[in-house]
């Protein structure tokens, strides 16, 4: 193991991050901002409490939580890509380096990135609603493990993509969709029965579910059921990524 490849490594995404923070830290801050304002006020003020809270408080988690999930995501998927790209992931491929620990690196300058976005949409959002903290340990755990989740996903669609076009088909036709129907911005009882089956099919129903929990401290699906499909899925995706960087999958011409 190199503690200075790792570190090396995880230095430069971070630093590419904070480098290009008009780009990759507030973007998803204000797209995240519009959505208080105009869902939290318009509409929040047509409807009636949920579970005993405001709209715009059992919103503003699930806000956050998107937030999160693109921001991990975009990390890896453009940072490996542009490396391909470039031609400069092969000097990556032929250092003294273990593949995991380039796994690593691109994982943890995406988790960064995640967290900055996240503490971001807090501030904005204290502006406009009091939001209490149920139990801070369960919002650490669905933060760290999403964005963990996202960033592997990330390094999946960055190895199979050949081209920019591919590179949108992950976030544009999976990912957003996802996102949005997720239960960001209602709860799934508030579904037909049939339309409630089918959203417990949606991962990140589990993610926003389990995350809204830390905050308000109820959630509509059985809090262990969250965190057993987070961890199964991070696992799976990381595993993927090993298997892929040691196959050389769309890395070797």
């Amino acid at each position: 193991m190199s503690y200075t490849a790792l570190a090396t490594l995880t230095r430069r995404e971070i630093s590419r991050v904070l480098r290009i923070w008009t780009q990759s830290l507030i973007p998803p801050i204000l797209t995240s901002s519009l959505f208080i304002v105009i869902f939290g006020y318009s509409l929040g003020s047509r409807i009636t409490d949920i579970a005993g809270v405001s709209y715009l408080e059992f919103i503003v988690p699930g806000l956050l939580m998107m937030g999160v999930i693109m921001s991990a995501y975009a990390a890896t998927s453009f940072s490996l890509y542009l490396q391909k790209f470039q031609g400069s992931v092969q000097e990556l491929l032929v250092a003294p380096i273990s593949y995991w620990e380039i796994i690593a690196g691109l994982t943890i300058g995406a988790l960064v990135r995640a967290l900055l976005v996240g503490v971001g949409i807090l501030v904005v959002s204290l502006f406009f609603t009091n939001l209490t903290v149920y139990s801070y340990g369960i919002l650490l755990f669905f933060i760290v493990m999403t964005s963990l989740l996202f960033a592997f996903a990330g390094i999946v669609t960055a190895l199979w993509a050949k081209n920019f076009d591919q590179m949108s088909v992950f976030s544009t036709f999976l990912i957003t969709p996802l996102t949005y129907l997720g239960g960001v911005f209602y709860s799934i009882q508030m579904l037909p029965p049939l339309w409630q089956t089918v959203a417990q099919f949606n991962p990140v129903l589990y993610m926003v579910d389990g995350f809204r929990y830390g905050f308000l401290g109820f959630s509509d699906i059985p809090l262990m059921y969250s965190v057993g499909i987070i961890t199964g899925l991070t696992l799976i995706f990381f595993v993927l990524c090993v298997h892929l960087f040691k196959k050389g999958y769309n890395l070797r011409s």
